[in-house]
């Protein structure tokens, strides 16, 4: 057999609610060996800071450069580090659309730890089964309740909401719209400096009142359609 040379993590983070307190568990994965971690926040945080945590803790506990491979559950990881990241350190930790990156701390952080190593990054889908997926669940939920317990408050709520499969919201897309489109689901086109696209910002809509008293949201660039014209 070959010899092993990488390293295997699974990630995951919880929060409950969310903004609240939150746990983050990791397991790591060396060829035969294995290592659990875990920790929480039981002051007011957030699910995105515990899946970002994960991660970093991960990471920071390894005593030498290897090839790793992360798995995580969150699109906000994966797209952030290997599609978002490397425009926002350009930019200076600023947006597309020219506002504060959220967890600047933790992206900051989270970039240079992979800069140290060969990381490969993976999703896969939450509370589906995953061997391992499932025991990072667990773990998150160990950190949440330990946090709760060092700080003395109850922890029967936290277990039930985290073992209910949660849905995350979607993140939006770097350089895409703010807004949603008729389905519910989030706008793809690419946004002006407002945040919107010229589909969904009224800035660029015509805006003319119809009989029913909404504004006409036909996009022209700026002043009336053809039929308010």
């Amino acid at each position: 057999m070959p010899a092993v040379t990488g390293v295997e993590i699974y990630t995951d983070g919880a929060c409950v609610p969310n903004p609240g307190p939150g746990g983050w568990g990791a397991v790591l994965r060396f060829g035969a060996h294995e290592r659990e971690l875990c920790g929480g926040e039981a002051t007011e945080t957030t699910n995105n800071r515990m899946e970002l945590t994960a991660p970093i803790r991960a990471l920071e506990s390894l005593t030498r450069k290897v090839p790793v491979a992360i798995y995580t559950d969150s699109t906000y990881v994966r797209n952030g580090i290997t599609q978002w990241v490397s425009g926002w350190r350009r930019r200076g930790w600023i947006t597309s659309t020219n506002t504060p990156v959220k967890n600047v701390d933790l992206w900051k952080r989270l970039d240079d730890l992979v800069s140290e190593h060969d990381v490969e990054w993976h999703w896969v889908k939450g509370h589906a089964g995953h061997p391992e997926n499932e025991r990072a669940d667990r773990l998150a939920l160990k950190g949440l309740q330990d946090s709760l317990r060092a700080a003395g408050l109850p922890v029967t709520e936290a277990k039930a909401a985290v073992q209910r499969p949660r849905k995350e919201p979607q993140p939006r897309g770097e350089g895409t719209c703010q807004a949603t489109t008729k389905k519910g689901t989030p706008c793809p086109v690419p946004p002006r400096p407002s945040g919107l696209c010229h589909v969904h910002d009224p800035a660029v809509q015509c805006g003319v009142r119809k009989r029913n008293g909404e504004p006409c949201t036909i996009a022209t660039g700026g002043g009336r359609c053809d039929y308010h014209r």
